[in-house]
């Protein structure tokens, strides 16, 4: 009776097994489940202008929203937009609100343990803005400076890893809207930020007291799918490639940004 018990025992466990195997799976992302369903869900960046920003009915606009229009074009899908902020972005696609990023979202080693990139989308100059009058050449002019930056991008790091040698007192923001805004209302100092949303921030406000003090990178911009997401990540990919080779990449970047699509990496 023993032995009957724990053989049963054992064939339950198996058949477990078994169901959670298959419902691991079932929940693998894919483009025909996406087809299936009859939509697809992008997550998208707002409060980072020209990549990502609210019209006056509240609907997502720029580069990555164009970018996503035409993937709802090449999948013959409607798209549903979910608008967030850059620390919300991965919870987002972890969770499973949204099928994929298109969100300004750069592919650093770090986030790559956790989700999967595809080749790059877009990219910009990383640079320090400060007001003109502040003596501000490279990083050691820093130095006991009060200092903004947007929280959960890739550019914190930056401050962060000069915070204890500079003496920085560094302000978190929840954009690089807010973080520029920051800036040009005196609470900080200097900002790290994008070139693209910089200048767009600049423009918009007739901003003629603020500059761009030196550049310190470039960052790449990728799409970003959940880990079991092998095959959408390819078909991402080729979308890209194939938006880029017939022209339709560089013509959002000439849209949004004023200047053709850069010299994008690959991997």
């Amino acid at each position: 009776m023993s032995l009957f018990k724990n053989l049963r025992m054992i064939g339950m466990l198996l058949a477990l097994g078994a169901g959670t195997l298959a419902a691991g799976h079932a929940s693998a992302q894919s483009v025909t489940d996406i087809i299936k369903r009859g939509k697809v869900r992008v997550g998208v960046l707002i409060g980072a202008p020209p990549y990502g920003s609210v019209d006056s009915q509240g609907n997502a606009i720029g580069y990555d929203a164009d970018v996503t229009a035409l993937i709802g074009k090449y999948l013959g899908l409607p798209v549903e937009i979910v608008q967030l902020t850059p620390p919300a972005r991965i919870p987002a696609l972890e969770a499973g609100k949204v099928d994929f990023l298109v969100a300004t979202l750069a592919p650093t080693p770090e986030r790559a343990k956790a989700v999967m990139f595809t080749i790059p989308y877009s990219a910009f100059q990383t640079g320090i803005y400060a007001k003109k009058g502040t003596p501000i050449k490279d990083w050691a002019d820093l130095k006991g400076r009060k200092v903004g930056v947007n929280r959960g991008s890739s550019v914190e790091r930056e401050f962060t890893n000069r915070e204890k040698e500079l003496n920085l007192t560094i302000l978190r923001f929840e954009d690089d809207a807010t973080t520029m805004q920051a800036l040009f209302s005196g609470q900080v100092e200097a900002i790290a930020g994008p070139d693209a949303q910089a200048n767009a921030a600049i423009k918009a406000r007739g901003e003629t007291d603020t500059e761009l003090k030196f550049v310190f990178g470039m960052q790449p911009n990728s799409m970003t799918v959940r880990k079991d997401a092998y095959e959408l990540k390819q078909w991402l990919n080729n979308m890209i490639y194939y938006i880029k080779q017939n022209g339709e990449l560089n013509a959002i970047s000439e849209k949004w940004v004023g200047g053709p699509l850069p010299q994008l990496p690959t991997f």
